[in-house]
């Protein structure tokens, strides 16, 4: 493979990666400096804007654009002029990303990963399709008690599926809730009720869409570790986000809830299924391979306090954030007195070999 189109395509991945990396920095620091300020649901809108930045196809030139502060020379700089024509060559990054073996390991662990992602969606239709309804008047009857309380009005049902260990949902088109075997009868009602809660909260947020956007990122963005943290992290944010929206409609229950949170992890072993949380919204989330974002959903649950919600403050840091994080630097036009040629931003707009045509909007310092 020697495509100056993909060619291109990585550099605009190359690009939206160094921006949404500088912003993931912006990010981390709002949140360490306001702390306790924002409860996770900001935060999971501020690195919402993180993988926004990722995919942005678009470009909005600002004077308050972060992006104005920092300049990338290897990206940026030209190559070496053509001894023959005197012409810049091409761009160091830009010849490293039109050789044949990067482009094919580039397509193959995307490929890969795009494998992982219908694999992930065929096990939620197949837990689906082998998942029997739960027959029980009461618990339908608690569902629409919990769907009122927390005002949500998609349509879903309960089922009881062998194939998941914790309780989730899954469904992008027809959302179903999915309880484990047995755990309906294990559980008493004010602990089903907050695991319903728990789960309804996923569906208002639309976390079962969100899924496919960040497994999609994950997968063209693999070769930034900055953006497999940033999804983890977001994750990680929204179960904590999910529990804050649980208790507000049951407050007072900060401490039951804790409890049916390490009674699921206790109920949880070695699943005789391969699971695949990419696409579902388990109760547990991660924690299965990391403890330390469970230790840290039970102090923000014994931390809770109804009202407690941060608006103001966090609307106006998501704010100035997606201001400063979302457009991109102003073109800095300056005049070269050595060979009276105008030139745009860093590069020259013209003057290129003819292979590297193709890769023109890279060579221009065009907004990718």
């Amino acid at each position: 493979m020697d495509s100056p189109v993909v060619a291109e395509f990585l550099g605009h991945l190359v690009r939206a990666s160094w921006q949404a990396s500088i912003l993931a920095g912006v990010v981390w620091l709002v949140i360490r400096l306001l702390g306790d300020q924002l409860d996770a649901g900001w935060r999971c809108r501020l690195w919402m804007l993180v993988i926004v930045r990722l995919a942005w196809p678009v470009s909005l030139p600002s004077s308050v654009s972060v992006f104005n502060l920092f300049e990338v020379p290897w990206i940026m700089d030209r190559g070496e002029p053509d001894p023959g024509t005197g012409e810049p060559g091409l761009l160091p990054l830009l010849r490293f990303l039109e050789m044949p073996a990067v482009q094919w390991v580039w397509v193959a662990v995307a490929g890969v990963l795009g494998l992982r992602m219908l694999g992930a969606a065929a096990w939620t239709w197949w837990v689906q399709r082998t998942a029997r309804p739960l027959d029980s008047w009461d618990t339908w009857w608690l569902l629409q008690n919990c769907k009122a309380a927390a005002d949500c009005r998609i349509p879903v049902s309960v089922l009881e599926s062998r194939r998941v260990q914790a309780p989730c949902v899954l469904g992008l088109v027809r959302p179903r809730l999915i309880l484990p075997c047995g755990l309906a009868g294990e559980l008493d009602r004010e602990e089903l009720r907050l695991v319903f809660l728990h789960e309804l909260a996923h569906l208002s947020r639309r976390d079962l869409a969100m899924n496919w956007l960040l497994a999609a990122v994950e997968t063209i963005h693999w070769f930034n570790p900055i953006a497999w943290h940033i999804t983890r992290q977001l994750r990680a944010d929204r179960e904590e986000d999910c529990d804050a929206r649980a208790l507000e409609s049951e407050p007072g229950s900060g401490r039951r809830y804790g409890e049916v949170i390490l009674k699921l992890l206790d109920r949880v072993g070695a699943p005789a299924d391969p699971v695949s949380p990419e696409m579902s919204t388990p109760m547990l989330g991660d924690e299965e391979a990391d403890i330390q974002p469970l230790l840290h959903r039970i102090h923000a649950i014994r931390r809770f306090r109804p009202g407690a919600r941060t608006r103001v403050v966090g609307f106006c840091s998501w704010l100035a954030v997606a201001l400063v994080g979302l457009t991109d630097p102003e073109p800095a036009h300056r005049w070269n007195s050595e060979d009276g040629d105008q030139a745009s931003g860093p590069l020259l707009a013209a003057g290129h070999r003819a292979s590297a045509v193709p890769m023109n909007a890279l060579h221009r310092g065009w907004p990718l």
